[in-house]
């Protein structure tokens, strides 16, 4: 019975802790709140790698503390962005004290159990772990080393490979320039990042309405 209380205890603290990563990933996405889509995976399924003509976003960083700890946490994170300005995938470098680790965002609808893998320019492709999953999106991560986090500031490019339900790859190709600047530099002000994600929404918004009224416009004159 002694036994049995015990690894009870142990399996309750690991899945705490378990809950507690989850929520310090979901916290970091929440702060830099892009908008997010779960795409049609079969769609996506038919291309071997993720193109966009959009405008990629930088890397940028932001600090804040945990709610219960209070402890410091640094996160610098880059979006893949779609044509349509959705962000179906980002990668982000969560730093805690001294420990590292490397998140992964992919669309929903991937199969889980293979995992993600990433792959800085022409290196190993390294397995990340599924962790948990929201309705938009789920996330892997892993823990890095010194050695990961050189490859990253020399590295030009960072391929994100997850697998559909069909099992078929699909690739985002997350570009590493400026991530050494941002990484070293100063954290962004969360109020300034609120700002420019209100303008890049709005923005958004309004090229979705022009796109729009130019379609109704095209069927108007094809009906004439």
């Amino acid at each position: 019975m002694m036994i049995f209380r015990k690894r009870l205890r142990t399996a309750c603290r690991q899945d705490g802790a378990r809950m507690r990563t989850g929520l310090l990933i979901a916290a970091a996405a929440v702060m830099f709140a892009m908008p997010a889509v779960a795409q049609d995976t079969n769609q996506q399924s038919s291309q071997k790698s993720q193109r966009t003509t959009a405008a990629q976003p930088d890397w940028i960083k932001i600090c804040g503390k945990t709610s219960q700890e209070k402890t410091k946490v640094c996160v610098v994170r880059r979006a893949w962005l779609a044509a349509n300005g959705q962000t179906p995938a980002a990668v982000s470098l969560r730093e805690v004290k001294d420990k590292k680790k490397l998140v992964v965002e992919v669309p929903p609808g991937m199969l889980l159990k293979p995992g993600v893998t990433v792959q800085i320019d022409g290196s190993k492709p390294a397995k990340v772990t599924y962790t948990v999953c929201f309705p938009n999106r789920c996330f892997a991560d892993m823990e890095v080393d010194a050695d990961f986090l050189a490859a990253m500031k020399r590295g030009s490019n960072l391929v994100v490979t997850a697998l559909t339900a069909q099992a078929k790859p699909i690739k985002f190709n997350i570009s590493l320039i400026g991530f050494t600047k941002s990484y070293d530099g100063e954290a962004i002000d969360p109020k300034k990042l609120q700002e420019d994600q209100k303008k890049l929404q709005e923005e958004l918004k309004r090229k979705a309405e022009e796109a729009r009224r130019q379609l109704i416009e095209k069927q108007r004159g094809d009906a004439q």
